[in-house]
C-alpha cells in the first residue's frame, strides 16, 4: 500500500502545476473560518466559451436570530425565552458582529486600492442593506459600467471585481431578523485571440485513467438514460438534474461512463488518487485555458467531510460539442470512495442510487450484483 501511494504522490510532484490560485477573498474566508470553524465559499475556474478565462470565488453570508415561544418559535424547545434571547445576543456580538466586522475591514482595505468603488449601507427598523461594488482593475481596451437597480455599480468588462450584496429584514414575528448575502470575486483573463474551443478530452483522460489503472481500484460501466416519455421533473429518483444544452429536447439525455471504486479501508489510497486527479485537472486547465470547461477547487476536501454519509460532487466538466460534455466526479459512501468519469448528452441526471445502479433507463434500474436493496427485491 505505501509503495502504491508513494508512486501516486510522485506522479503529483512530477507534474508542473500552479499553486492553488488565491484570490483577495481567501483572507476574508480564512478570518471568517476562525469565527465559525468552517468555510462557506466555493472557487471555480471557468471558460464559458467567450474567449475569457474566469476565476469565480463566491460564498454565502447569513444571519438569523431565533424566535422564542412568545413570538411563534418552536414550542417544543426546552430552552426558555430568556435563554434563547441570551443566545441571540451572544451570536450578535461574538459571531455575526465579528463576521460583518471582518468583511467590512477587508473590503474597506480593498476599496483603497480599487480603480473604482461603490459602498452603501442602510440600517432602519430591522431592515439592513450592505452593498460593496469594487473594480480592482478595469479592462484596458473596453471600459463599460452601469448602475444596477439597487444603485450599485457593475463592471461587465473589468479584469477584477469584488462585490458584497447583503439584505436583512424582520421575520414574521416582527422582532427577530433574518438576512442573507453573497460575497464574491471575479477575475477575467482575456485569451490572446479571444476565442474558445471545444474541450479535447483524450489527452486529459489518458492521464487520469493511468492513475486509476490499479488492482486495488474496482470499476464498472454505467448507463443512465431518460427519454421524453419519462417524466423526470416530478420524479423523486434523482439526486440532481442539470440541463447541458437548453436547445436540446426538454427531458431527454444520457450519461454513460465508468465508476471507479476504492474500499473504505483504503482511505489513504483514495485520498492520494483524489489529490492526483485534481492536480492533473488543474494542470491541464492551466495549459489549455482556451478550451471550454468548468473546474471546481477543493472538491476532495468537500467530499471527504461526508465520512458517515454519502455525497458525490462534480470536480470538472469539459464541453466537447453542442449538447455534449465529459465530466469527472468524486464520491463517498459508507462503503468507500468513488471516481466517476462520464460522457453526457443533453441532460445530466444523477440517480439517487448512483453508487449501486449500473443501468437506469426511464426509471427501470439494474443494480450491481448483490447491491439491490432488500425492500426492492
Amino acid at each position: 500500500m505505501k509503495r502504491i501511494v508513494t508512486i501516486i504522490l510522485s506522479v503529483i510532484l512530477s507534474i508542473t502545476i500552479s499553486a492553488q490560485d488565491r484570490t483577495p477573498m481567501d483572507k476574508i474566508w480564512e478570518d471568517i473560518e476562525k469565527i465559525i470553524s468552517n468555510r462557506q465559499d466555493s472557487k471555480m475556474k471557468v471558460n464559458h466559451g467567450d474567449g475569457v478565462l474566469s476565476y469565480v470565488h463566491n460564498g454565502m453570508v447569513g444571519e438569523e436570530y431565533l424566535c422564542t415561544k412568545d413570538c411563534g418559535g418552536d414550542t417544543s424547545c426546552s430552552f426558555s425565552s430568556e435563554e434563547i434571547e441570551a443566545a441571540n445576543e451572544r451570536n450578535r456580538k461574538e459571531v455575526f458582529g465579528r463576521i460583518f466586522g471582518t468583511i467590512r475591514h477587508h473590503l474597506d482595505s480593498l476599496t483603497a486600492i480599487s480603480e473604482e468603488s461603490y459602498h452603501f449601507e442602510s440600517h432602519s427598523h430591522g431592515t439592513d442593506t450592505i452593498t460593496y461594488s469594487l473594480c480592482l482593475k478595469n479592462s484596458e481596451d473596453t471600459i463599460r459600467k452601469y448602475k444596477a437597480f439597487d444603485g450599485s455599480m457593475a463592471y461587465p468588462d473589468a479584469i477584477e471585481t469584488v462585490f458584497f450584496d447583503y439584505k436583512a429584514s424582520r421575520k414574521p414575528c416582527g422582532k427577530h431578523v433574518r438576512g442573507y448575502g453573497i460575497l464574491g470575486y471575479n477575475k477575467n483573463i482575456y485569451l490572446p485571440d479571444r476565442k474558445s474551443y471545444y474541450f479535447n478530452k483524450e489527452p486529459y483522460l489518458e492521464k487520469i485513467l493511468l492513475l486509476l489503472k490499479r488492482k486495488d481500484v474496482q470499476s464498472w460501466s454505467f448507463k443512465w438514460v431518460q427519454s421524453v416519455d419519462h417524466n423526470i421533473q416530478d420524479s423523486n429518483e434523482f439526486e440532481r438534474l442539470e440541463i447541458i444544452d437548453a436547445t436540446g429536447p426538454k427531458d431527454t439525455g444520457q450519461t454513460i461512463g465508468t465508476m471507479y471504486f476504492i474500499p473504505r479501508e483504503k482511505s489513504e489510497l483514495a485520498e492520494a488518487l483524489f489529490t492526483a486527479i485534481d492536480s492533473v485537472t488543474l494542470n491541464y486547465t492551466d495549459l489549455h485555458p482556451e478550451q471550454i470547461f468548468r473546474y471546481s477547487y477543493n472538491i476532495k476536501e468537500w467530499v471527504m467531510q461526508y465520512a458517515e454519509s454519502s455525497n458525490i460532487t462534480q470536480l470538472f466538466d469539459g464541453y466537447t460539442g453542442p449538447g455534449h460534455l465529459t465530466c469527472v466526479l468524486f464520491g463517498i459512501t459508507p462503503k468507500g470512495y468513488y471516481v466517476a468519469i462520464a460522457d453526457v448528452e443533453n441532460k445530466f441526471c444523477l440517480p439517487k442510487e448512483w453508487s449501486v445502479v449500473k443501468s437506469f433507463v426511464d426509471g427501470k434500474k439494474t443494480y450491481l450484483k448483490g447491491m439491490k436493496p432488500k425492500e426492492k427485491q
